[in-house]
């Protein structure tokens, strides 16, 4: 890796970590829709169509959670899912600078060739 390339992955790794430190509040989890019978008699469910309920679906320690939502619940926390969706973008693409970085520097071996054949 020449000391432009250098230079150049390593302000990419530098606004990463920039855009890492400006997260704002997240969560991990899915958001679920199910439809669930309430069993009046004479209710539409009983029919067929079913009484919709948002829930949370998340694992924590090694457990499967859940909580209810509701409409307006949901609509708080999918701003906060979508965070932490951002987050882990950030993060693979962080990590893959590093690696650019660290192959640049591998210490041992031959220089790849390039246009083999």
């Amino acid at each position: 890796m020449t000391d432009r390339e250098r230079r150049r992955v390593e302000q990419q790794r530098d606004a990463l970590l920039a855009q890492l430190r400006g997260l704002g509040n997240l969560m991990r989890g899915t958001v679920v829709e199910v439809g669930v019978k309430c069993g009046r008699p004479g209710c539409a469910c009983a029919q067929g169509e079913k009484h919709r309920k948002v829930h949370l679906s998340l694992n924590l320690g090694g457990r499967t959670r859940g909580c209810y939502l509701g409409e307006e619940r949901a609509a708080a926390v999918a701003p906060l899912i979508a965070e932490y969706e951002r987050a882990w973008r950030l993060i693979n693409a962080l990590t893959a600078v590093n690696l650019e970085l660290l192959r640049g520097t591998h210490p041992g071996g031959r220089a790849r060739r390039k246009g083999r054949g």
